[in-house]
């Protein structure tokens, strides 16, 4: 994990260059008659790619695979129509248990840009917001019980079959989603994009005698806390639209 963040360091300092020699190409090719028309109007598009990181922490991790394509369509000149689409299969061991959640998830809301472009530019800074929701089953793989019998020292126990564990299936999740993140065009209609998900779960399905320890788009989840985190890193290519006069 040390050496994906890394890259994952190294390829924003990339995008940061990138943004900066294309801001600086811009203000020297910028004609001083049009120094108090700074602002760009960009056309509409779709724009569809997907998450670099999950591609990559699936290549460099064996207990998760993940793959998420995202899309967003400018209505108007600061407002996306944005939504992510993907799957997830994780296995984790957290304190004395050991379990698989496997399943998809989906998210549909707006961005809206912050960013006032020059021209000739089309990146963005956004706020936005998701309602997601999620369809999983989770595997009870194992679990440890703490022998305090009289006649031994006290021992764990790895109990692999039996109360509560095996598949609990058609489970399902709802929460909120409140994202930052920023998009830069490092060539013609391609970008580099990474946001950040501050997610408030509102409802979830529980297995029997257990629970939602982690859900798919959703991240880490506890009984006490319905708050979770993630992130994504995309690569995504825009479909302008021309329309006639």
């Amino acid at each position: 994990m040390k050496l994906l963040h890394t890259w994952v360091f190294y390829i924003s300092i990339f995008i940061g260059t990138l943004t900066i020699n294309g801001q600086e190409s811009a203000a020297a090719v910028l004609d001083p008659a049009d120094s108090l028309d700074l602002k760009s109007k960009p056309p509409l598009g779709l724009r569809f790619g997907v998450d670099l990181f999950r591609i990559v922490r699936s290549q460099a991790t064996k207990d998760f695979q993940g793959f998420e394509a995202v899309a967003d369509f400018r209505i108007n000149e600061d407002l996306y129509i944005a939504a992510e689409v993907g799957n997830e299969e994780v296995t984790k061991q957290v304190e004395q248990v050991n379990f698989t959640t496997k399943g998809n998830y989906y998210k549909l809301g707006f961005d809206y840009n912050m960013f006032d472009n020059w021209k000739g530019m089309d990146n963005q800074i956004v706020l936005g917001l998701r309602l997601a929701s999620s369809s999983h089953n989770q595997f009870l793989n194992s679990y440890m019980l703490l022998d305090r019998s009289p006649f031994w020292e006290e021992s764990e126990i790895q109990i692999n079959s039996g109360f509560s564990t095996g598949e609990h299936q058609n489970l399902n999740a709802f929460w909120l989603e409140f994202v930052a993140g920023f998009k830069v065009e490092v060539l013609n209609n391609i970008y580099f994009g990474l946001s950040l998900r501050l997610n408030r779960l509102l409802s979830d399905t529980l297995p029997d005698n257990f629970d939602n320890i982690y859900i798919p788009g959703f991240n880490k989840k506890t009984e006490e806390n319905k708050f979770g985190a993630s992130f994504n890193y995309t690569l995504t290519y825009r479909i302008p639209f021309k329309f006639k006069k």
